[in-house]
């Protein structure tokens, strides 16, 4: 599918900082411009803990936004009104990893293993161990699928207490050691199938009819993949690595096809749409490749290390109100300020016992009010020489010191 000449795609996009934008993409490049990126999150109300770990859609018409904090906040906004409920995810710890509806019903998971599906009256809630990713089936949202480090994939369906598919590992290798597993993210393409991909470094598509080891392994030697996507037929799946590598995964051969350059930190999101792989990565670099082609067709700097990408095709957004240049230079001055900040505050920096010392004689000869408390000028001198004095003599008695221990001069 070719994209159409002069057509608009509204792109949402969040960040490791909490940030939330809105990107009115254009077909022509002569219209996108920094007057088409809107912040929808005020930057200054932004905390240390506010980063966004999952965002999905809340509805098929595409107008609700679920948005999953790491402080177990979970939002719901809407593309008109803006942001209309807030829940939170107390139910277990760790990171919200999974959202997704069940009719009018929100369904959240969190690192620990705990999937909870809330109702009006209780709320049911499933074991399914550590896990780092889960989804729900847009086709069925009866169903869903969990998988994390050494978990592997299982396919739940809601109001049954029992998993309807467990995968299985694949054999031993030729030394007879057990092969690591670890999902960290995949995707429908069917109600029967599946596909993963793996820190470990290998894409596998299952098929819940057939068998519970993978139909399909790819291995990719030493590129952990972060992400995948749904491609445009169910034998075709998007893949982001961690060094940058963004590649079509052909499952019918078994191998990478495709490769999609440009990213210089590891892609965090990839969605597919009107003939476009659009992504983003922690270089906080927004880009849109053609699927054909692998032409780069849009690149733009968003200040902040990108986690999700959402693309709207059921609806459209309007832009609100286009704020002045000026003022959208200050605001991403004071998200960089930010960032920064929180960067500084994971790693303080240790003073030595001298600095300390230095830093209080300093408050110790601060001036007064009353007078001034430096020497006369003679005094400063004969001060300084006496010292360098000292500190000569130092320096010849280690000089004499480190001489003696040598062991040319005792021979």
């Amino acid at each position: 599918m070719q994209i159409k000449e002069d057509k608009e795609i509204d792109l949402f996009v969040a960040s490791r900082i909490g940030s939330f934008k809105h990107i009115k993409y254009h077909t022509d490049p002569s219209k996108n411009s920094k007057k088409c990126i809107e912040n929808l999150v005020d930057i200054k109300t932004l905390q240390k803990d506010d980063n966004i770990t999952c965002m999905v859609w809340g509805s098929p018409e595409q107008t609700d936004i679920l948005i999953g904090r790491k402080t177990q906040q979970i939002q719901v906004y809407n593309t008109l009104h803006g942001f209309t409920k807030s829940y939170t995810a107390d139910f277990g710890s760790g990171d919200v990893v999974g959202l997704g509806r069940h009719g009018r019903r929100l369904v959240a998971a969190v690192s620990e293993g705990v999937v909870q599906v809330y109702g009006k009256k209780e709320n049911v809630t499933y074991n399914v161990g550590k896990i780092d990713r889960m989804k729900i089936f847009d086709g069925d949202t009866t169903m869903f699928a969990t998988g994390g480090e050494e978990n592997d994939l299982k396919v739940y369906r809601i109001g049954e207490a029992e998993p309807l598919f467990v995968a299985k590992n694949l054999p031993h290798d030729w030394l007879q050691l057990r092969k690591s597993v670890w999902v960290s993210d995949l995707t429908f393409l069917s109600p029967s199938e599946l596909a993963v991909c793996s820190r470990h470094g290998y894409i596998r598509l299952y098929d819940t009819r057939a068998q519970r080891r993978p139909v399909c392994n790819v291995e990719c030697d030493k590129m952990a993949a972060t992400c995948i996507s749904k491609g445009f037929d169910e034998r075709q799946v998007f893949v982001g690595f961690g060094r940058g590598q963004l590649h079509q995964v052909d499952l019918r051969r078994g191998h990478l096809d495709k490769g999609y350059k440009g990213a210089a930190g590891a892609i965090t999101g990839v969605v597919i749409s009107h003939g476009s792989v659009i992504s983003c990565s922690l270089d906080r670099h927004l880009r849109v490749h053609r699927a054909d082609t692998k032409e780069l067709l849009y690149k733009q700097y968003l200040t902040s290390k990108l986690s999700c990408v959402l693309v709207q095709t059921a609806s459209s957004t309007p832009m609100k109100d286009v704020q002045p240049e000026m003022k959208e230079e200050l605001e991403m001055k004071e998200e960089t300020a930010l960032e920064d900040l929180e960067s500084a505050s994971e790693k303080p920096q240790k003073r030595s016992d001298g600095e300390q010392s230095q830093e209080i004689d300093a408050k110790k000869m601060k001036p007064s009010t009353e007078g001034s408390t430096v020497a006369d000028d003679e005094d400063a001198i004969i001060s300084l020489l006496r010292s360098t004095e000292r500190q000569k003599k130092k320096r010849d008695k280690m000089k004499k010191n480190k001489k003696a221990k040598s062991v040319f001069h005792n021979a």
